[in-house]
């Protein structure tokens, strides 16, 4: 691997740093953009998106065909990685990330045309409405039922924890569609209409600040044109969804957010003494940093795998997934509060809170390591695929959680 980036890349980075530099403004928050919209904010977001349209950035990595730019994936991964930096987003992650990608992959011509337009314009908001109170990890467990009729599908079921904060217009949903004894080959994906009838919304207020939905299907009818990809092949679309959703490169946001943390202890002073010249605080900074790195390079390399999958396979494992989350994150966020001390417990909106209200957001994010897969079910992933570990047998996995169910009622 080559660990430089290629003057391509460079000019790229260039031209969105200058992007960001000249279209954001100078008090720009990415943490406040991140959080709870009021009108102002979405306003502001949807000017960004224009803008972003107008110059090509927001599907620098499609298809010339639909509205791309035609890049390279690392071309692509060296943009993304510099808006990290300056904190940028489209506001339309699930639909630009997740949605479109995927309906390039699998979708019909006609599907391309009816969606991808006008979700490059920012026209669309989805959301990706998976998780159900019996399938977040084990998606396989799907128990959203569709069921054929005529020319439709009707739909029935619940999903739960969807992040969301305005009301969507698409819905991109798992769903059963057959009752097979391999739970994998009975699922679909569909595209749903956020204002269908027969879909219920219900807010769910969570500890970490952010706005989840428990959403409701009764009966809602939707056309078979709206089945994206194979009839009971859905899983596999939605694995597909996940590499999308986790294989962005290694971002320079991290980098950011250290230089950040550094002009904090910089300027904070503890005991009359700049709180940089504190060893404690001094060994906290130099692991953040390396530990910045690390994540980094991770990044880069399972970009760089996936660039070059002609002549190297399908990578069969993304490390870079899980050291950020598992590892960082949750140092960063222990880090940050035990130099906060108890400032760290307010919440971000407190006129009290220091360093703008980042000490205690990034104790939110420890709490946010779930996001797009567990841990624990991305080092499975890497056990299986990676290590080709061999799985539990089916019977000892039943006798285990017999165990434990036992345990708990005791």
């Amino acid at each position: 691997m080559d660990f430089t980036f290629s003057e391509e890349q460079k000019k790229l980075m260039q031209e969105m740093r200058e992007f960001c530099i000249n279209e954001l403004p100078e008090d720009f928050d990415p943490d406040y953009v991140g959080g709870p919209r009021d009108q102002e904010t979405q306003d502001f977001m949807k000017q960004f998106l224009k803008k972003g349209v107008k110059g090509g950035w927001t599907t620098a990595g499609w298809p010339k065909k639909y509205g791309g730019m035609g890049l390279t994936f690392m071309e692509q991964a060296a943009i993304n990685s510099e808006m990290a930096y300056w904190g940028a987003t489209w506001g339309g992650d699930a639909e630009l990330i997740l949605v479109a990608p995927t309906i390039l992959t699998v979708g019909t011509e006609e599907q391309k045309q009816k969606w991808i337009p006008p979700i490059i314009q920012g026209d669309v908001t989805a959301f990706q409405t998976f998780t159900e109170p019996e399938a977040g990890s084990d998606e396989a467990n799907c128990q959203l039922r569709a069921v054929a009729d005529g020319d439709d599908f009707v739909l029935n079921g619940q999903k739960t924890f969807i992040t969301g904060q305005i009301k969507p217009t698409l819905l991109y949903t798992l769903a059963k569609t057959a009752d097979v004894p391999n739970k994998h080959r009975g699922l679909s994906i569909f595209m749903v209409p956020g204002d269908a009838p027969g879909i219920t919304f219900r807010p769910l207020p969570t500890m970490g600040g952010s706005m989840q939905n428990e959403i409701f299907f009764d009966n809602v009818r939707i056309s078979k044109n709206n089945l994206l990809g194979e009839l009971n092949r859905g899983f596999y679309v939605a694995m597909a969804t996940f590499e999308f959703e986790r294989g962005t490169g290694g971002g320079l946001g991290a980098k950011r957010s250290m230089e950040t943390i550094v002009e904090f202890c910089r300027e904070q002073k503890r005991n009359g003494k700049p709180l940089n010249k504190d060893p404690k605080a001094r060994e906290m900074l130099a692991r953040l940093a390396i530990n910045s790195h690390l994540g980094f390079l991770q990044g880069w390399f399972v970009t760089w795998q996936r660039a070059n999958k002609d002549k190297l396979g399908a990578p069969t494992r993304n490390t870079s997934t899980v050291f950020p989350k598992s590892v960082f994150q949750v140092y960063e966020g222990e880090s940050m509060m035990r130099v906060m001390g108890l400032y760290g417990q307010l919440n971000r909106n407190s006129k009290y809170v220091k360093y703008k209200g980042k000490a205690s957001y990034k104790w939110e994010k420890k709490n946010a390591i779930h996001g797009g897969g567990s841990p624990e079910i991305r080092k499975v992933v890497i056990a299986d695929r990676g290590l080709g570990l061999p799985r539990i047998p089916r019977q000892f996995n039943a006798m285990i959680n017999e165990a434990l169910k036992k345990e708990e009622k005791q």
